[in-house]
């Protein structure tokens, strides 16, 4: 009798450690908007920001919140936005900026004897951002993260010569304007698997 009681007992206290492990809570995290390198708010920092606030709350293990100023616009100083990570019930703070957010397009041309031309076109973005993350509690950064992505698209045209002139045989017209958000959503997925992985070291 005194057998089977111990084997119950163990039984229920393996299963509590379980359920306790299984119903660990997430870790809550306030996310101010992304500042331009002035440390003003910008297209590009709200359009980064949106993109790796859809990243975050995607992972279980996070529950994030965006920590915006009262005034629409405004710029939240580092206490004013821990004392809002606080009301919010965070345990972490995100502060970061955008140092680089760059497109570069360049066109060559190559001569085809007797035929004519082939035109390229290429577009490279490139993005590069930094996010202090800090102890809501403590006030103190806990790390600072890198993150960089980039992306070139191309675009090739065909002309040939005719007694009549050039003519235009087509090729790809990929929009040259899109390597920017791709370059962003790349960036920002790299940044989320790093705070993810700052999160799991938080007590």
């Amino acid at each position: 009798m005194k057998m089977i009681s111990s084997v119950l007992i163990a039984v229920l206290l393996l299963a509590s450690g379980g359920n306790a492990q299984n119903s660990k809570q997430p870790v809550r995290v306030a996310l101010l908007p992304f500042v331009d390198l002035l440390g003003k708010p910008s297209p590009q920092s709200a359009a980064f920001t949106d993109l790796l606030l859809s990243r975050l709350i995607r992972e279980d293990g996070l529950l994030v919140k965006i920590a915006v100023p009262d005034k629409p616009g405004g710029i939240l100083d580092r206490e004013t936005a821990l004392n809002l990570g606080k009301k919010q019930g965070a345990s972490l703070l995100l502060i970061g900026r955008i140092d680089t957010a760059d497109t570069r397009q360049s066109n060559r041309g190559l001569p085809v004897p007797t035929l004519g031309r082939v035109n390229s076109q290429a577009a490279t973005a490139e993005v590069a951002v930094e996010v202090d993350v800090i102890s809501a509690f403590s006030g103190k950064t806990l790390e600072t993260l890198w993150s960089v992505g980039k992306k070139t698209i191309r675009s090739n045209q065909t002309w040939i010569n005719s007694r009549a002139g050039a003519i235009h045989l087509g090729g790809g017209n990929g929009s040259l304007a899109s390597p920017l958000r791709q370059a962003m959503s790349e960036c920002s997925d790299k940044l989320a698997r790093q705070i993810v992985k700052t999160s799991l070291r938080t007590p």
